[in-house]
């Protein structure tokens, strides 16, 4: 029954987190443009997004117009994206802390089939097009992500990212891993979906993308997925990367605060710079980050 009970409190405290991010994201970028923000829910907005999750969850006609295997595909996204937090070493104490880098490469393969499976579901052809970039965002995106993880394995000698996480990060480790960190970097912002790679969504082409034509409490959990996978990148990156900045007694407090750093930097990123073309994307993937992955493994082995 304990162990029930911290399972619950740990996915409801994702989930509110999740929720809050969405809040940061936004003042961050009104900031930095020179905006408001939300600002009317309470004291900075801070009731924003709990007045959005009401609104959404309690909008009539969530369900209509939609097929079976639209919303399977729903459900599929939320729960792999929810279910991967439980991959990344928080000594919570619930679950495995040795978690298997050939998971995160499964998890990460099922939200694109999920988004795939979101956007040809989809009557409009703006849910078309958004599924098709998706299928072209997993040649360019995850297929990199597949070589990241064997290059972690390969590194480490093991198929547990805590091995590599473990590893002692002293000079001669940034002088190799630096330009592997920047290129984990880019390849986490094309599998997260992230500016300047969100083509899924797209919102100012293809007004929603895959998810134009979801609303109420199907858009709600998209939405939250989103979020939710946003904290996962950043927390796989912090976990591999960034080692022992902060020296706290609960590692627990030191991950989330290294993870909310990466975050802010991601939506750094999305503020200054603008969407690139799939092209582009494609030709960073195929001939850039593969070359310069197979120099590293020259160097690093």
């Amino acid at each position: 029954m304990m162990f029930i009970c911290k399972v619950i409190a740990y996915y409801t405290c994702c989930i509110f987190v999740a929720t809050y991010i969405s809040l940061l994201e936004m003042k961050l970028i009104a900031r930095i443009q020179r905006r408001m923000g939300p600002s009317n829910c309470g004291v900075c907005g801070i009731f924003q997004p709990i007045a959005d999750a009401v609104k959404l969850f309690f909008k009539v006609g969530s369900f209509v117009g939609h097929t079976k295997t639209s919303i399977a595909g729903i459900c599929l996204l939320f729960a792999v994206t929810l279910c991967q937090l439980t991959l990344i070493p928080t000594g919570f104490g619930i679950f495995p802390e040795r978690s298997n880098t050939l998971l995160i490469i499964l998890s990460q393969s099922l939200i694109v089939f999920s988004e795939v499976l979101l956007g040809i579901s989809s009557s409009s052809k703006y849910g078309i097009i958004g599924g098709n970039r998706a299928y072209i965002q997993n040649l360019g995106g995850h297929l990199l992500l597949m070589l990241m993880m064997i290059i972690v394995m390969l590194t480490s000698n093991s198929t547990c990212i805590a091995d590599f996480m473990t590893m002692p990060k002293d000079a001669m480790f940034w002088i190799k891993y630096t330009p592997f960190a920047v290129i984990f970097f880019i390849t986490i912002l094309i599998t997260g979906n992230r500016t300047p790679f969100d083509f899924t969504e797209a919102e100012s082409e293809l007004v929603g993308g895959a998810y134009v034509e979801y609303g109420g409490i199907l858009f709600a959990m998209i939405y939250l997925a989103d979020y939710l996978n946003l904290i996962f990148i950043s927390a796989l990156f912090s976990t591999l990367f960034l080692g022992k900045i902060f020296y706290t007694p609960v590692y627990l407090i030191e991950i989330l605060i290294k993870t909310m750093l990466v975050i802010c930097f991601i939506v750094l990123v999305r503020a200054i710079l603008p969407r690139y073309t799939q092209q582009k994307m494609i030709s960073i993937s195929w001939k850039l980050i593969i070359m310069c992955c197979a120099i590293l493994l020259c160097c690093i082995k």
